[in-house]
């Protein structure tokens, strides 16, 4: 039992300190329920999107440090997903038609074509 109340108290402890750091003891219970939703709502978005997007950033990163190292963004293996890489490179330059990237109205049509 001695744990559990020793527990107890640190909970009650933290509550507090959370309630006075945000100045959250001045709200009404319902404003108070309106801001940790939103906080919940945020801080859950947050962990989402690191989740998803963070370990792609950290490859994409990876692999632009080993080109700036080794010069051969290839080489490494790092950074490379499906539909990445010289065949897909040539493939999507082919898609921009004339010299310097820039399409006309034929080109554009070929292309939503084939989609």
């Amino acid at each position: 039992m001695l744990y559990a109340s020793n527990l107890i108290q640190w909970l009650q402890r933290k509550r507090y300190q959370y309630e006075v750091t945000f100045s959250l003891y001045m709200l009404t219970p319902t404003e108070k329920f309106i801001f940790n939703t939103f906080l919940l709502l945020f801080i859950s978005m947050i962990i989402v999107a690191a989740s998803l997007y963070l370990p792609e950033h950290v490859m994409k990163m990876a692999s632009r440090a080993w080109f700036y190292y080794a010069g051969d963004e290839t080489a490494a293996g790092v950074g490379t997903r499906a539909g990445s890489g010289a065949g897909a490179a040539g493939a999507r330059q082919g898609d921009l038609g004339k010299a310097g990237g820039r399409m006309d109205g034929q080109d554009v049509l070929n292309m939503l074509g084939s989609l």
